[in-house]
């Protein structure tokens, strides 16, 4: 008899199950508007199906073991124990013969928008999100509201779209000004660097001396180096002489300084010139000294004959005169001179030819002196320095008649070394009065 009671109760409860299986599917055509009130009414169909199927499972383990307990169950306390009144509670033990209870309507069952639905959006199969915040059976859709009313999920459906639209207007208006905002940035940014670039320029070019300046600068290193340091070649062809004798122009002033004497004999051998050649070897009325290596190629009466011819010429350019023939005439001769000079070169010594040469050079240069008329300004100067000058005397004259130091000759070498070294200690002490007298 209780075996039999117990197999109608198992039958009642199979057509309750059957009825509410029925009623929810009728439920699975999608209602928008009543989404929200399905999904709580689907959640009480769900609990009150638990209940049910523990009933079930609880009836069919009593009759599998014979209405009794399973012997391996432990003892269950609390307010269903039998001590308190109350029934015992059994685990549910699915039979071999009891198949898995399988809800069709929860969201993750088929046919439900789960990842069983073929149709669903959010099928991870179909390339979908199941946690896709719009997604109405997400618990976190922000449009879905936990009462069921007001904006639920049917009014909820038609507000995304239009926030969405509204949200993406808003993204572009924002991301518009932020480019207008940053256009503005960098529009300052070139306008700030522009001006770097302008101080940078204006601060190079009021450090950078102009070429003036830079000329200043090295006129100064080379008139120091010209005082202390003149290389002989500096010293023997004027260019230190004329560098001195330039500072000294500068100035022009006198200076409260011990005279530094110079005797005639010195500033004798001084060649002065108004342009670049000096009379050099002809400055002596024409009187010259000939080297042994061009006496064994003359003879005592051409020789003779040369040395009037020479200083007719220099007698009458002194005067201002220039017989051009006879200065032809004599150029001739010593390229001649040189011609027979070269031919014997392995014949003569090399002193004696360097000498021979540097002769022919010398006569040459005095040639085309005596042709641009510096005749007269040398005799000029000779006739100065009469009886010794001193230093400043003999600078102040240059100065004043506007006359340069020409090169020297072999025999006017030593000449130059004095005057060189009198005239850097005079224009010493006066740089050094100029510099006191600035401060």
């Amino acid at each position: 008899m209780r075996r039999s009671t117990h197999l109608f109760m198992f039958g009642c409860l199979l057509v309750a199950a059957a009825w509410l299986n029925q009623g929810l599917a009728s439920a699975q055509i999608y209602n928008p508007s009543t989404a929200w009130a399905q999904r709580q009414s689907t959640m009480q169909n769900l609990y009150m199906q638990q209940l049910l199927a523990n009933q079930q499972n609880q009836v069919l383990t009593q009759a599998y073991w014979g209405g009794n307990p399973p012997p391996y169950y432990p003892p269950v306390y609390g307010p269903v124990a039998p001590v308190y009144g109350g029934q015992p509670y059994y685990p549910p033990v699915a039979p071999p013969y009891a198949g898995p209870v399988v809800n069709p309507y929860t969201p993750t069952g088929p046919g439900y928008g789960g990842s069983l639905n073929s149709y669903s959006p959010t099928d991870p199969s179909l390339g979908g999100n199941p946690y896709n915040p719009y997604n109405p059976y997400n618990p976190y859709n922000p449009y879905s509201s936990p009462y069921g009313g007001g904006y639920g999920y049917g009014e909820g459906a038609a507000l995304s779209g239009s926030a969405d639209v509204m949200r993406a207007y808003g993204n572009v208006v924002t991301s518009q000004e932020t480019a207008r905002i940053l256009r503005e940035q960098a529009n300052q940014a070139k306008l700030v660097t522009r001006k770097q670039e302008f101080e940078l320029n204006m601060y190079i070019k009021a450090n950078t001396p102009t070429y003036t300046q830079e000329q200043e600068k090295a006129a100064k290193t080379t008139l120091r180096r010209i005082q202390t340091n003149s290389l002989p070649g500096e010293v023997s062809n004027g260019k230190s002489l004329n560098f001195l004798l330039d500072d000294l122009r500068k100035h022009n002033k006198k200076l409260s300084l011990e005279p530094l004497n110079v005797s005639e004999g010195v500033l004798s051998r001084l060649n002065v010139t108004k342009g670049t050649f000096g009379m050099g070897i002809l400055r002596d009325d024409g009187r010259v000294t000939w080297p042994v290596a061009l006496q064994d190629q003359l003879t005592v009466n051409t020789r003779k004959e040369m040395d009037a011819q020479i200083q007719n010429l220099v007698k009458e350019a002194n005067k201002g005169r220039i017989d051009r023939n006879a200065l032809k005439d004599l150029r001739n001769d010593m390229e001649k001179l040189r011609e027979d000079l070269i031919k014997k070169v392995n014949d003569i010594p090399s002193a004696q030819y360097m000498d021979a040469k540097r002769f022919l050079q010398e006569f040459n240069d005095a040639t085309v002196a005596l042709e641009r008329g510096e005749a007269p300004v040398q005799a000029k100067f000779q006739r100065y320095i009469e009886g010794g000058k001193s230093i400043q005397d003999v600078t102040d004259y240059m100065v004043k008649e506007g006359l340069r130091f020409a090169p020297a000759t072999a025999a006017d070498e030593a000449a130059y070394r004095a005057v060189h070294s009198m005239l850097a200690t005079y224009d010493i002490a006066m740089n050094s009065q100029f510099a006191n007298e600035k401060e």
